[in-house]
C-alpha cells in the first residue's frame, strides 16, 4: 500500500512539471499608444500628425488632420500603403540599415516592407534626416498579409532599436 502510494504522488508530481513545461506561451499584445507631433497644413492652418509607436523613441505617421481633430487611418491586411518613420535618439542608433519584421498574431515573422513593385526589401545605410520634430525619418511602404494583431520589431545595423504593435483589420 505504502508503494502504491509514494507511486501515485510521483506520478502526481511528475505530471505537474510536464504540466509547467507545456503552458502556452503566447504573448499578451496591446496595440500601441498614438501621439501627435505639430504641423501647419498647406493652408496655413494649425494642424497635427497622428503616430503609433513610443513618443519620443518611434512612430509612423497613421493620420492628419486639424489641430485637435486629427483622424487616425486603418491599416488595412493586403494593402500595401506609404508610411513614414519618425526616429528620436542619438546618431549611432538611429541611422544605417533599418529593417521592420512584423509577428503576427500567430507569432509567424514576415518581411513587411516593401518596394513600388511589391518586393519585400529593407533600407540601406539610411542617414540622418530631420523631419516633424524627430531626430531621423524614413519613408516606407508596408503590407500586412493577415488581418490582427502584429508587433512590429524595428532594427538599424542588425541592432534591436524598438517595437510597435499595431491592429490590421479587414477591408
Amino acid at each position: 500500500m505504502r508503494n502504491k502510494m509514494i507511486m501515485l504522488i510521483s506520478m502526481q508530481f511528475l505530471m505537474t512539471l510536464v504540466g509547467c513545461n507545456n503552458i502556452d506561451k503566447k504573448e499578451t499584445r496591446e496595440v500601441s499608444s498614438t501621439f501627435s507631433l505639430p504641423v501647419t497644413l498647406g493652408d496655413g492652418t494649425e494642424g497635427e500628425y497622428l503616430l503609433i509607436g513610443e513618443e519620443g523613441k518611434v512612430g509612423f505617421l497613421v493620420g492628419s488632420g486639424k489641430k485637435d481633430e486629427a483622424v487616425e487611418e486603418k491599416i488595412i491586411a493586403n494593402k500595401a500603403n506609404k508610411y513614414m518613420w519618425h526616429f528620436w535618439g542619438d546618431k549611432d542608433s538611429i541611422s544605417g540599415d533599418f529593417k521592420v519584421v512584423g509577428i503576427d498574431k500567430e507569432g509567424k515573422e514576415h518581411p513587411v516592407l516593401v518596394s513600388g513593385d511589391d518586393t519585400v526589401w529593407q533600407y540601406s545605410n539610411t542617414s540622418i534626416s530631420p523631419n516633424n520634430f524627430a531626430d531621423s525619418h524614413i519613408p516606407s511602404n508596408m503590407v500586412f498579409p493577415i488581418s490582427g494583431l502584429w508587433k512590429l520589431e524595428i532594427y538599424f545595423n542588425e541592432k534591436f532599436f524598438g517595437e510597435i504593435v499595431i491592429n490590421v483589420e479587414d477591408s
